[in-house]
């Protein structure tokens, strides 16, 4: 039993046990859409017409010599400088690019993707997990003695709430547990 005893000294479950189970972080990954998109602008910005047509899926605008620029990615603006869109004279646009493209290979704006990257991993509507709980295997439609006489607005306001991890009286499931023949709430 004394050496069973002594091997307690190796093993450390609290702290390396968070250690273990902490993902690495890859750089090159989370910079990837931001350099992608750096191509894609210039390969646009390269093929333009001279029309100054506007089309949504670009970061930038060109007008009256000005290119608005906002860096978009995942659908969330990435601020440079501080803002949200950034204006430079059309002229140089070009070597802008170069140099953030050179920015983001160097790291510079490897905060900013992290913190991006965190703000995206917070949960939706600013519902906590636990309250999102549902009950597996389990639906109002299947459940609900009235499904079938609901309109289809109570329909989908029931399922909204149930997504949520609510019953139909917008009661918490995972506090007040799972009651599908709640009346519907409002």
């Amino acid at each position: 039993m004394a050496i069973l005893d002594s091997l307690a000294g190796f093993i450390d479950n609290n702290g390396l046990a968070e250690a273990f189970a902490a993902k690495a972080e890859d750089p090159a990954k989370a910079r990837r859409p931001l350099l992608d998109g750096i191509r894609r602008a210039r390969e646009q910005f390269a093929a333009r017409a001279g029309d100054g047509a506007r089309v949504g899926s670009r970061w930038w605008q060109v007008q009256n010599g000005v290119v608005a620029l906002t860096v978009k990615i995942g659908g969330d603006v990435l601020p440079l400088n501080g803002a949200a869109t950034n204006h430079l004279p059309e002229g140089v646009f070009a070597a802008f690019l170069d140099a953030l493209e050179r920015a983001v290979e160097a790291g510079e704006l490897d905060e900013a993707l992290r913190a991006r990257q965190a703000e995206r991993a917070r949960p939706a509507r600013g519902a906590e997990p636990a309250q999102r709980q549902r009950v597996p295997g389990r639906h109002p439609s299947n459940d609900r003695e009235d499904w079938d006489s609901l309109t289809w607005a109570e329909r989908q306001k029931v399922s909204a709430f149930y997504r949520e991890g609510r019953n139909p009286d917008g009661s918490v499931i995972a506090t007040a547990g799972y009651k599908p023949d709640a009346p519907i709430a409002g």
